[in-house]
Protein backbone atom coordinates (compact mmCIF):
# COMPACT_ATOMS: atom_id res chain seq x y z
CA UNK A 1 0.00 0.00 0.00
CA UNK A 2 1.21 3.52 -0.76
CA UNK A 3 1.56 5.89 2.20
CA UNK A 4 2.04 9.64 2.08
CA UNK A 5 4.23 11.17 4.78
CA UNK A 6 4.27 14.85 5.75
CA UNK A 7 7.13 16.05 7.92
CA UNK A 8 7.53 19.53 9.38
CA UNK A 9 10.92 20.38 10.85
CA UNK A 10 13.00 23.33 11.99
CA UNK A 11 15.19 24.70 9.24
CA UNK A 12 18.57 23.52 10.40
CA UNK A 13 21.55 22.08 8.58
CA UNK A 14 21.28 18.44 7.51
CA UNK A 15 17.64 17.82 8.50
CA UNK A 16 16.97 16.44 5.01
CA UNK A 17 20.09 14.28 5.28
CA UNK A 18 19.05 12.79 8.61
CA UNK A 19 15.58 11.95 7.32
CA UNK A 20 17.00 10.32 4.20
CA UNK A 21 19.52 8.44 6.33
CA UNK A 22 16.72 6.99 8.50
CA UNK A 23 14.74 5.96 5.42
CA UNK A 24 17.80 4.35 3.86
CA UNK A 25 18.96 2.60 7.03
CA UNK A 26 15.54 1.03 7.57
CA UNK A 27 15.17 0.24 3.86
CA UNK A 28 11.94 2.18 3.44
CA UNK A 29 11.03 1.91 -0.26
CA UNK A 30 10.57 5.62 -1.04
CA UNK A 31 8.94 6.22 -4.41
CA UNK A 32 9.23 9.99 -4.37
CA UNK A 33 10.59 12.71 -2.11
CA UNK A 34 10.30 16.50 -2.03
CA UNK A 35 11.20 19.23 0.39
CA UNK A 36 10.48 22.93 0.51
CA UNK A 37 11.67 25.67 2.79
CA UNK A 38 9.53 28.47 4.18
CA UNK A 39 11.09 30.84 6.66
CA UNK A 40 12.50 28.83 9.55
CA UNK A 41 10.63 25.66 8.61
CA UNK A 42 11.20 22.77 6.23
CA UNK A 43 8.28 20.79 4.84
CA UNK A 44 9.17 17.33 3.58
CA UNK A 45 6.79 14.97 1.87
CA UNK A 46 7.39 11.55 0.44
CA UNK A 47 5.45 8.53 -0.71
CA UNK A 48 6.54 5.06 0.34
CA UNK A 49 5.32 1.53 -0.27
CA UNK A 50 4.69 -0.21 3.07
CA UNK A 51 2.16 -2.14 5.09
CA UNK A 52 0.39 -0.40 7.98
CA UNK A 53 2.94 -1.59 10.56
CA UNK A 54 5.82 -0.37 8.38
CA UNK A 55 4.18 3.05 7.99
CA UNK A 56 3.69 3.31 11.75
CA UNK A 57 7.32 2.33 12.39
CA UNK A 58 8.57 4.88 9.83
CA UNK A 59 6.47 7.65 11.37
CA UNK A 60 7.72 6.79 14.86
CA UNK A 61 11.35 6.78 13.73
CA UNK A 62 11.00 10.18 12.07
CA UNK A 63 9.35 11.70 15.16
CA UNK A 64 12.43 10.82 17.21
CA UNK A 65 14.74 12.93 15.06
CA UNK A 66 16.05 16.19 16.44
CA UNK A 67 14.38 19.29 14.92
CA UNK A 68 11.35 17.33 13.64
CA UNK A 69 8.22 19.17 14.79
CA UNK A 70 5.52 16.87 13.42
CA UNK A 71 5.02 13.78 11.29
CA UNK A 72 1.74 12.84 9.66
CA UNK A 73 1.04 9.92 7.35
CA UNK A 74 -1.97 8.46 5.64
CA UNK A 75 -2.82 5.90 2.97
CA UNK A 76 -2.98 7.36 -0.51
CA UNK A 77 -6.65 6.39 -0.90
CA UNK A 78 -7.49 8.60 2.10
CA UNK A 79 -6.42 11.65 0.15
CA UNK A 80 -7.14 13.53 -3.02
CA UNK A 81 -4.22 13.20 -5.35
CA UNK A 82 -3.40 14.90 -8.64
CA UNK A 83 -0.18 14.46 -10.58
CA UNK A 84 1.40 16.90 -13.00
CA UNK A 85 3.78 15.26 -15.45
CA UNK A 86 6.03 16.79 -18.08
CA UNK A 87 6.76 14.44 -20.99
CA UNK A 88 9.12 14.64 -23.95
CA UNK A 89 8.37 12.30 -26.85
CA UNK A 90 10.81 11.83 -29.72
CA UNK A 91 9.06 12.04 -33.08
CA UNK A 92 9.62 12.83 -36.73
CA UNK A 93 7.54 14.79 -39.26
CA UNK A 94 5.25 11.83 -39.98
CA UNK A 95 4.45 10.88 -36.39
CA UNK A 96 4.11 14.45 -35.06
CA UNK A 97 0.53 15.09 -36.25
CA UNK A 98 -0.97 11.87 -34.77
CA UNK A 99 0.94 12.53 -31.55
CA UNK A 100 -0.39 16.10 -31.32
CA UNK A 101 -3.92 14.77 -31.87
CA UNK A 102 -3.50 12.32 -28.98
CA UNK A 103 -2.12 15.10 -26.79
CA UNK A 104 -5.04 17.42 -27.57
CA UNK A 105 -7.57 14.65 -26.85
CA UNK A 106 -6.08 14.33 -23.33
CA UNK A 107 -6.51 18.04 -22.55
CA UNK A 108 -2.74 18.22 -22.20
CA UNK A 109 -0.80 21.44 -22.68
CA UNK A 110 1.87 21.41 -25.40
CA UNK A 111 4.97 23.08 -24.03
CA UNK A 112 7.40 22.80 -26.96
CA UNK A 113 7.48 21.45 -30.51
CA UNK A 114 10.96 20.81 -31.88
CA UNK A 115 12.03 19.13 -35.14
CA UNK A 116 12.80 15.89 -33.28
CA UNK A 117 10.44 15.97 -30.28
CA UNK A 118 7.27 17.26 -28.64
CA UNK A 119 7.10 18.26 -24.97
CA UNK A 120 3.80 18.52 -23.10
CA UNK A 121 2.36 18.56 -19.61
CA UNK A 122 -0.69 16.72 -18.34
CA UNK A 123 -2.54 16.53 -15.00
CA UNK A 124 -4.27 13.38 -13.74
CA UNK A 125 -4.20 10.46 -11.33
CA UNK A 126 -0.86 8.69 -10.84
CA UNK A 127 -2.08 5.48 -12.48
CA UNK A 128 -3.45 7.45 -15.44
CA UNK A 129 -0.08 9.16 -15.90
CA UNK A 130 1.71 5.80 -15.83
CA UNK A 131 -0.78 4.40 -18.36
CA UNK A 132 -0.31 7.44 -20.58
CA UNK A 133 3.44 6.93 -20.56
CA UNK A 134 3.00 3.31 -21.65
CA UNK A 135 0.56 4.27 -24.41
CA UNK A 136 3.01 6.85 -25.78
CA UNK A 137 5.84 4.35 -26.22
CA UNK A 138 4.77 3.36 -29.77
CA UNK A 139 5.21 6.99 -30.89
CA UNK A 140 8.87 7.09 -29.96
CA UNK A 141 11.26 7.39 -27.07
CA UNK A 142 9.35 8.79 -24.10
CA UNK A 143 11.15 10.68 -21.38
CA UNK A 144 9.31 11.72 -18.23
CA UNK A 145 11.17 14.92 -17.52
CA UNK A 146 9.39 15.63 -14.24
CA UNK A 147 6.48 14.35 -12.23
CA UNK A 148 5.00 16.04 -9.15
CA UNK A 149 2.03 14.93 -7.08
CA UNK A 150 -0.03 17.10 -4.75
CA UNK A 151 -2.08 15.37 -2.10
CA UNK A 152 -4.43 16.46 0.64
CA UNK A 153 -6.60 14.37 2.99
CA UNK A 154 -10.26 13.93 2.02
CA UNK A 155 -11.74 13.93 5.54
CA UNK A 156 -10.38 14.31 9.04
CA UNK A 157 -7.58 16.29 7.45
CA UNK A 158 -4.33 16.84 9.24
CA UNK A 159 -4.33 20.42 10.37
CA UNK A 160 -1.79 22.92 11.47
CA UNK A 161 -2.46 24.93 14.63
CA UNK A 162 -5.18 27.60 14.39
CA UNK A 163 -4.18 30.99 13.14
CA UNK A 164 -4.00 33.19 16.24
CA UNK A 165 -5.82 36.05 14.56
CA UNK A 166 -8.74 34.20 12.97
CA UNK A 167 -8.85 30.88 14.87
CA UNK A 168 -9.36 29.14 11.52
CA UNK A 169 -7.63 25.88 10.70
CA UNK A 170 -5.87 25.41 7.39
CA UNK A 171 -5.31 22.11 5.53
CA UNK A 172 -1.90 20.62 4.98
CA UNK A 173 -0.93 20.19 1.34
CA UNK A 174 1.84 17.83 0.33
CA UNK A 175 3.77 17.16 -2.81
CA UNK A 176 6.21 14.67 -4.05
CA UNK A 177 8.23 14.63 -7.20
CA UNK A 178 9.92 12.18 -9.52
CA UNK A 179 12.39 12.65 -12.33
CA UNK A 180 15.27 15.01 -12.72
CA UNK A 181 13.41 18.13 -11.67
CA UNK A 182 12.12 18.47 -8.13
CA UNK A 183 9.31 20.75 -7.22
CA UNK A 184 7.19 21.10 -4.16
CA UNK A 185 4.19 22.95 -2.85
CA UNK A 186 4.75 23.76 0.81
CA UNK A 187 1.99 23.33 3.35
CA UNK A 188 0.07 26.48 3.97
CA UNK A 189 1.61 27.98 7.07
CA UNK A 190 -0.25 31.26 7.26
CA UNK A 191 -2.94 33.11 5.41
CA UNK A 192 -1.85 35.41 2.68
CA UNK A 193 -2.58 38.96 3.64
CA UNK A 194 -5.05 40.59 1.34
Amino acid sequence: MEWMFLVAANRRARVDSRILQVLDHHMVPVQSYASSRMGNEIRISFMAEADEAGALRTGDLLRKLQDVQSVDWFASQEGLCRTLALFKVMCDQESRLPLLQVISSLDAQVVAVRPDCVAFEVIGAVNDIRGLRESLLPYGLVETVSMATAMVRKEAAAEIPPDEQTNEKQPVIATQSKGRLECGIPAIASKMSS
